[in-house]
């Protein structure tokens, strides 16, 4: 069909930033029996016209606070993209994106790779609130930087004060009463969900409050709504560098040339006791340790392709040669050494502030087994802890999510932040739940000799038998460490 390159990217950009086609009084009606309208489809805009381009985007109205249902409404934009076929099946795939991600500027990947669920089904985007184009920021004190408590509270007011609207409603839950509404109003009854990362934080939470409009879920990893998973980042991210460390020791060209386990240890200690200026193409940076820790999870440890780089890496930065290593790496940190702040989406500290699985207790951080990371994670407790105080927020997700509905899991065992474990609690109230785990594998999973399985699965609301994805998972190989 084509149009699985940039042009069509740039169309779903376009989607984003027109929303052509507005909500319109018709025939669907809310189960209390009020009527939401339809959303009509049209055009994506000029630069998404022709064969090329099948998707169709919309906008659709939600209250701004779901309490208040007749009160003020906001816009949010949907993006369909109709099943190749031309005989959709009556359930199409809804995707939904990682944290502070727009589904709509998230949609490439689905469309390019699920090639047979988007010929039998239409792929629906829609955008959550807070994300895309009309995202809000704050500038707020960073994580372990001096301040009292009268900066946070100068900080988050003056933001609030900023801000077009009031962000204290920008939950998962209500977007997902939000999602739920794009369902009604597009005229679907039942969906197939697919979400990752904190995409399976907002599946689950859906399932939670309208599993009867479910037909199956994909979760590819995520953790369980119940499972604070940011406050497990040290063991979890301890784990997955651990992995790493086996793996290099057992390699025979990793082993002999280095030891990530002291290197890292050494690199701790320094940024510890002062952060390191470099000059990386006449602009000069600073690193300390939270953003060197993060750097680390985000930028190595969350992809096998990079985590067999960090070896050789923290080698070259216990040498000094930090600027040669982020500038081939293409990881240019903050300049401005003073920096004590900095822009911070509005809609993902109300959802820090509000779910369950985002919550980190400082005294629970310090109880965990000692870990590379235990000094980041204390310091985001600390200012999550803070803000949170301050911040307006509505209740979010929490709990348990006790469903028949056929739900598949995917988590990889080196992923610093959502381990397998993290899920394994929900064999019990999920009767038709199924758990694959892939070894060695980071935050993105489903890939390759995957996807066939996956998109069976959502075909037929059956996962396939165990033995075909051990089958699967035995021919990946895990990417060799460099020379």
């Amino acid at each position: 069909m084509g149009a699985t390159g940039p042009a069509w990217r740039r169309a779903v950009v376009v989607a984003v930033l027109v929303g052509a086609a507005a909500l319109t009084p018709a025939g669907c009606s809310r189960g209390d029996g009020r009527d939401v309208g339809r959303i009509d489809l049209g055009s994506c805009g000029p630069a998404a016209e022709g064969p090329d381009h099948p998707e169709r985007c919309g906008t659709f109205q939600v209250p701004l606070d779901w309490t208040q249902p007749g009160g003020e409404q906001m816009t949010l934009r949907v993006l369909v993209v109709p099943a190749r076929s031309g005989k959709a099946a009556p359930d199409p795939l809804v995707y939904l994106a990682g944290f502070g991600g727009s589904a709509i500027e998230s949609a490439q990947w689905p469309y390019d790779n699920l090639q047979r669920t988007g010929w039998d089904r239409d792929l629906v985007f829609v955008e959550q609130r807070g994300t895309g184009p009309e995202a809000q920021t704050c500038d707020l004190p960073l994580p372990g930087a001096p301040a009292d408590e009268a900066a946070y509270r100068d900080a988050v007011g003056g933001c609030l004060s900023r801000l077009a609207r009031d962000p204290r409603h920008d939950t998962t839950t209500s977007a997902v009463a939000d999602l739920d509404r794009a369902r009604q109003a597009l005229g679907y009854d039942r969906i197939d969900l697919y979400g990752a990362s904190y995409g399976v934080s907002m599946g689950l939470a859906y399932l939670q409050a309208h599993p009867e409009h479910v037909r199956t879920a994909v979760l590819e990893s995520g953790s369980l709504l119940d499972v604070r998973l940011w406050q497990q980042v040290p063991s979890a991210a301890q784990h997955s560098f651990d992995e790493l460390v086996a793996r290099c020791e057992a390699d025979p060209v990793c082993g002999p040339a280095y030891d990530p386990a002291r290197d890292l240890r050494t690199l701790v200690e320094r940024l510890t006791s002062a952060p390191v200026t470099v000059d990386i193409s006449g602009r000069t940076a600073t690193i300390d340790l939270r953003g060197f820790l993060g750097g680390v999870i985000d930028g190595y440890l969350a992809r096998p392709e990079t985590a067999v780089l960090l070896p050789g890496d923290l080698a070259a930065f216990v040498r000094g040669e930090w600027a040669d290593v982020l500038a081939k790496r293409g990881m240019v940190p903050q300049d401005a050494p003073s920096r004590t702040s900095e822009p911070v989406s509005a809609q993902q500290l109300t959802v820090r502030c509000s779910d369950e699985w985002a919550a980190i207790d400082p005294a629970a951080v310090a109880a965990q087994p000692p870990s590379s990371f235990t000094a980041m994670t204390a310091a985001d407790a600390a200012w999550q802890e803070r803000l949170c105080a301050l911040w307006p927020h509505d209740e979010g997700v929490a709990g348990p999510v006790a469903t028949d509905v056929p739900v598949l899991f995917v988590n990889g065992t080196a992923d610093p932040a959502d381990l397998p474990a993290n899920v394994a609690a929900a064999a019990a109230p999920r009767p038709n739940a199924t758990f694959v785990t892939a070894p060695g594998a980071g935050h993105s999973v489903i890939d390759g000799c995957l996807i066939p399985l996956v998109e069976t699965f959502v075909a037929t609301a059956t996962a396939p038998a165990a033995a075909e994805w051990q089958r699967c998972l035995g021919t990946v190989t895990a990417p060799a460490f460099p020379a």
